[in-house]
């Protein structure tokens, strides 16, 4: 096998034989960092089965759950926690997107669930060119031994699970190498938070710190009521740079006899995302709507006005649901001139204005229909 000057390499072992993995840590750290990291058990995680921290080493034992083998299009996915496209460590991470890491032929990427929202999921490329997924998901990893990319085609044809991961270890073979500190690239860390649960029968069930929370922080919330089975909840609390310090964060209502709770802290390392919509003016570069959207948000931060290039209408904003994450938001917004929109955005740059990507729904009676995508401004 031939290895380059600058080789960080990752061996996974599966049950149909091995994949060894040209790591692309000068370009795309992030996905690396986390992949080591994970795979190691240095980088705690969130469980996505029971909500409780845990650092046992990922992606061992689990199963390509999802197999797509057709022409053009050849995929193994895993890396969910759960055996199937719902898990996660509990955490996001921004894109890495490099014109020289594109979808051809045996790579390894990231898979996700829009924009800034990798996690733990990735994927290998088979004998296919998927091009469509450029600049959508980020390639982190190269297969150029042939052995290995036997492996991968064996893998492919099984189908779903019919393959796992048995063991992944690592090999640097050059300075820079050697030099990558995987612990040192500012992802995200979850951590243990102590506090006190304060029940109001029938109403809130607020949680307070015993260190208030800060900006980029959230909380992850899982609840049982037989501390068998746990669910994750929708109501996860963000801590926007906006509304900190916060003593307190309601997660949950208390309507059950009885509940039982796993939270975990991650932190967000230099997250922008603002907690509140309030005051803040949201310019929507909208090529598939035909132009552009200013949204200008009022002092509640759930009301505004509108204005449509395209025609020249303004409007009254009458709804916000806002939810925003460490690098990125959804937004609905209802107002009486436009269709209910979904804008999901990826802050990118962290400057006088935040600004990135994002995409573009509207709700049409029946289902959400896409506008395309495109770039976006807010005012801090």
């Amino acid at each position: 096998m031939e290895v380059s000057h600058a080789d960080l390499l990752a061996h996974v072992d599966t049950t149909l034989g091995r994949i060894t993995v040209i790591l692309q840590h000068e370009k795309a750290p992030l996905a690396v960092a986390n992949f080591i990291t994970l795979a190691k058990g240095t980088r705690p995680h969130v469980d996505a089965a029971t909500g409780a921290i845990s650092s046992t080493p990922y992606y061992v034992g689990e199963s390509f759950f999802r197999v797509i083998n057709v022409e053009g299009f050849r995929i193994a996915q895993t890396g969910s926690g759960t055996g199937n496209n719902s898990g996660g460590p509990g955490y996001t991470f921004r894109d890495e997107f490099d014109a020289s890491l594109r979808h051809v032929p045996y790579v390894l990427s990231m898979a996700n669930s829009g924009l800034n929202s990798n996690g733990s999921q990735i994927f290998f490329v088979g004998n296919s060119s998927p091009s469509h997924l450029n600049d959508v998901h980020t390639v982190f990893g190269l297969i150029t031994d042939p052995a290995s990319r036997l492996v991968i085609d064996a893998i492919h044809a099984a189908g779903n699970n019919g393959s796992s991961i048995q063991a992944v270890s690592f090999e640097r073979t050059s300075p820079s190498a050697v030099a990558f500190n995987e612990l040192a690239q500012s992802l995200p860390e979850v951590s243990v938070i102590l506090g006190d649960l304060n029940v109001t029968t029938g109403g809130p069930v607020n949680f307070t710190p015993v260190t208030p929370f800060t900006g980029g922080h959230k909380i992850s919330i899982y609840r049982s009521e037989n501390l068998s089975s746990w669910v994750q909840q929708s109501a996860t609390t963000f801590f926007g740079y906006d509304n900190v310090p916060a003593s307190f964060a309601r997660i949950d209502t208390a309507t059950s006899p009885r509940a039982f709770y796993q939270l975990a802290a991650i932190r967000y390392p230099n997250s922008p995302s603002p907690a509140l919509m309030n005051g803040r003016t949201l310019v929507v570069n909208a090529p598939g709507a035909g132009g552009v959207i200013t949204l200008t948000f009022d002092a509640s931060g759930n009301g505004g006005t509108t204005h449509y290039s395209a025609n020249g209408s303004t409007g009254a904003i009458t709804g916000v649901l806002h939810s925003p994450d460490g690098y990125g938001a959804t937004l609905i917004v209802q107002s009486n001139t436009l269709l209910p929109l979904l804008i999901k955005l990826a802050y990118d740059v962290d400057a006088s204005l935040l600004s990135g990507r994002h995409t573009l729904s509207g709700f049409t009676g029946a289902q959400w229909d896409s506008f395309g995508s495109g770039t976006f401004t807010l005012t801090k």
